[in-house]
């Protein structure tokens, strides 16, 4: 597919905007509403807190006055005393202020744990509408990726940046073990060992790697990836460290490439495509990933109730599209592309300003800000 302006130069971004801007407005108009009542829970907690912490003051100020007031009459009365009235009447208070303190604190307790139940489906639900389009729709965004295994468990971890957002997704790969095998047949790398019977000499030998794991990769999803190969019995264990066109090997944290020796024995051609099949491996070998955290200028959005101000920060990037696809375009009271399919043939895909605009605001303030940073809440 290409993705062109009506006016034929093609998105900045290969993706079909109109879809894009569309499940933009569909999830706002879900994620909001779920931040709403998490937020009022959360708002709620905070009150009921204030309120118990008011009660038991009251309570232990009550006691108190109590308690001198009784112990007035009895040093005014002094054939109270021998009695032991007033001690009784003492200790009974403290009982039922103590009894009264904890059953407020037993249903404080239980108010809290039922809305934390209630907070975390919410926030888990959020996480849900927000994977799949946080997944390919973010524009203009920073992957970074990482891969370990351990146990025969593959796991896998992209971190990715937008602005002042950072959101971290679980990946799962399609395989629970990788060799270097899986990604290079007849990988081999140059070490020194020892030679001979009788004279115990060092010699130049290409050790084969094919059955080596992958144990960790590091990529920034640009030029820097690291990568450590360890043979079954972790005994060998290679280290590569790569920037651009240039990469740094280790042999048991000896470096093989500061050897000239060595050097001269590395194919690499094999040691470069060996690191562009790692670095490909996150696009082409992850089965699903799970969006686990959403942050925004370092604060947790799900749990902070940040979520609106994520949105913002998308609207306001696709609003300088939508800009250009108004200027490029033809009607300027719609937003428009066009998609030329492989076989040539070309459609085109609109959405109008006063739809877009009339969707948000049924939202609410937050729609109407959202539409505002969209460009579509005006002529």
């Amino acid at each position: 597919m290409k993705y062109t302006f009506q006016d034929s130069t093609e998105l900045p971004y290969q993706r079909d905007f109109i879809n894009d801007l569309h499940e933009f407005i569909k999830i706002s108009k879900e994620l909001i509403l779920l931040e709403a009542e998490a937020k009022d829970l959360n708002e709620t907690n905070k009150k009921n807190t204030v309120l118990l912490e008011r009660q038991v003051q009251e309570i232990e100020e009550l006691e108190k006055n109590l308690n001198v007031f009784l112990m007035d009459v009895s040093s005014s009365n002094e054939s109270l005393s021998p009695t032991g009235i007033v001690d009784e009447i003492i200790s009974s208070i403290g009982s039922i202020a103590s009894k009264k303190k904890m059953e407020l604190e037993k249903q404080h307790e239980e108010n809290l744990k039922t809305a934390a139940y209630r907070i975390g489906e919410l926030n888990s639900r959020m996480l849900s509408i927000m994977n799949p389009f946080f997944e390919d729709s973010i524009y203009g965004s920073r992957d970074t990726y990482s891969m370990s295994q351990d146990n025969q468990k593959l796991s896998g971890k992209q971190i990715s940046f937008a602005g002042k957002m950072e959101y971290w997704f679980e990946l799962e790969f399609n395989i629970n073990e990788l060799k270097v095998d899986d990604l290079y047949k007849d990988f081999s790398l140059p070490v020194w060992t020892p030679s001979g019977l009788l004279h115990r000499e060092n010699k130049v030998k290409d050790m084969g790697l094919s059955d080596y794991l992958i144990t960790s990769v590091e990529y920034d999803g640009d030029e820097h990836l690291e990568a450590v190969l360890r043979d079954g019995k972790s005994e060998h264990i290679f280290k590569i460290v790569a920037d651009d066109n240039t990469f740094i090997i280790f042999y048991n944290d000896q470096d093989v490439t500061t050897d000239e020796d060595l050097v001269k024995s590395i194919d690499e051609e094999a040691v470069k495509a060996l690191i562009r099949n790692m670095e490909q491996y996150f696009s082409v070998a992850v089965q699903s990933r799970v969006l686990t955290h959403v942050f925004i200028d370092g604060n947790d959005a799900i749990s902070e109730n940040l979520v609106i101000d994520c949105l913002k920060l998308i609207a306001a990037n696709y609003g300088i599209l939508v800009d250009e696809c108004i200027a490029k375009g033809y009607n300027k009271d719609e937003i428009t592309i066009k998609i030329e399919r492989p076989d040539d043939t070309r459609t085109e895909k609109y959405i109008s300003k006063a739809d877009a605009f009339k969707q948000l605001s049924e939202i609410g303030s937050e729609g109407l800000e959202l539409a505002g940073l969209l460009n579509v809440s005006g002529n």
